[in-house]
């Protein structure tokens, strides 16, 4: 039905005095009819055929392309393809000066039905490598951020473009002047976007690592790398957005590497009364061998190469490393073992290093703590003491 099928069934109402306005508001309401229509019936489909299609696909497809609206923003389209058939219909004669303006305003609205689909487009794509098994070691927030912008700003260029009836190239070629301007009003979004393209190309860090970052008190989990922030979680609960380019410009540690050896170090002394150390008589050697080492002394002084007197320190110190080996919750495939350090005004340091199976962080430390607890047990057996400020003692007494 165009404009004249109108006018001819206004006369036979007998409304010829208002003929025109009538005819032109009747047919603007039914366009706009007809175009809610057609976004309903598009939308019918999408909901009825697409979707129920989508059921029978992969989690990542039906996931990326369903939850994300990309088929919802593309039924915008039938619309304004109705629309801009209608207008040179419907608006003529006296109204003719109408269709530019109008074809103006409809063509900034395509520009940003298509930008809305392009940016769902992007999170179709970010969706679906977030099922890849890179995604936790090269994030792409941060690039899906840049191209989500510069649609945006291609958008709105078009978008002056058409205002000012200019191509989009004659306000491109005018921005060289405003570069400088641009770089100091994004200068975190491109410092951002320069550090995630090394982060990711270097691998430095990915979602769920385990990050320690002091200079600004972060220690804990990365929930998101973006564009011009990282979100990380620390163990206390806090959340902490740092600046993306602060992870290039200073040094962090990543736990990851330990996460992904199954081992956390331990690292923990115990303070020797050195005035305790002596050597042991053959009858304590035997004894001490015989109820912690699983062997006679004779056996175990061939098999490490010594000879008598030994100290009670290095049997002491023996027993530790033999302890370390054979416990449950240590990796004896990686470092393992217990050394003397350099003696201190509190004693000599006898020091544990080993690595724990359990790496999370409340198994860790008891796992820790009952080695220590055990070795401070035994240690009289030895006849050792450990180191105790006397001041301390006389206080007590």
């Amino acid at each position: 039905m165009d404009r004249l099928q109108l006018q001819d069934w206004l006369k036979q109402l007998g409304l010829g005095d208002q003929l025109t306005h009538m005819s032109l508001w009747l047919g603007m309401a039914f366009v706009v009819a007809c175009s809610y229509l057609a976004y309903l019936i598009t939308r019918f489909l999408i909901d009825r055929v697409i979707h129920r299609a989508m059921k029978h696909a992969p989690e990542r497809w039906h996931d990326a392309l369903v939850n994300n609206g990309f088929f919802r923003r593309c039924a915008n389209l039938a619309p304004v393809v109705l629309i801009h058939s209608a207008i040179p219909l419907l608006f003529t004669e006296q109204y003719e000066d109408w269709q530019a303006p109008l074809s103006t305003a409809l063509s900034i609205y395509l520009t940003w039905v298509i930008t809305a689909i392009l940016t769902a487009a992007t999170n179709v794509a970010a969706t679906i490598y977030a099922y890849s098994s890179k995604a936790r070691e090269v994030p792409i927030t941060g690039v899906i951020q840049v191209i989500k912008l510069v649609l945006v700003l291609m958008a709105v260029i078009i978008t002056v473009a058409i205002i000012m009836d200019k191509s989009p190239l004659y306000l491109l070629s005018g921005f060289g002047a405003m570069t400088a301007i641009l770089v100091l009003v994004f200068r975190d979004s491109l410092m951002g976007f320069v550090a995630g393209i090394q982060l990711a190309s270097n691998r430095m860090v990915g979602i769920n690592d385990w990050i320690e970052v002091p200079d600004h008190e972060v220690n804990g989990i990365v929930k998101e790398v973006g564009l011009i922030t990282v979100k990380v979680e620390n163990w206390d609960k806090t959340i902490v957005y740092l600046p993306t380019y602060t992870l290039i410009h200073q040094s962090f540690k990543n736990w990851q590497g330990m996460v992904n050896t199954q081992g956390r170090r331990m690292k923990a002394a115990l303070l020797i009364d050195i005035s305790s150390i002596k050597p042991l008589q053959d009858d304590d050697l035997n004894d001490l061998c015989d109820r912690y080492l699983d062997t006679a002394a004779e056996q175990w002084l061939q098999d490490h190469e010594l000879t008598t007197p030994v100290s009670n320190i290095t049997l002491f110190r023996h027993y530790t490393q033999h302890y370390l080996h054979n416990h449950p919750k240590v990796r004896d495939d990686l470092t393992c073992m217990a050394r003397l350090l350099q003696p201190t005004a509190a004693g000599l340091p006898l020091e544990v290093y080993a690595f724990s199976k359990d790496t999370d962080w409340v198994t860790y430390e008891g796992n820790q703590a009952s080695i220590i607890e055990h070795l401070y047990s035994v240690l009289s057996d030895f006849g050792l003491r450990s180191y105790q400020y006397q001041g301390v003692i006389e206080k007590q007494e």
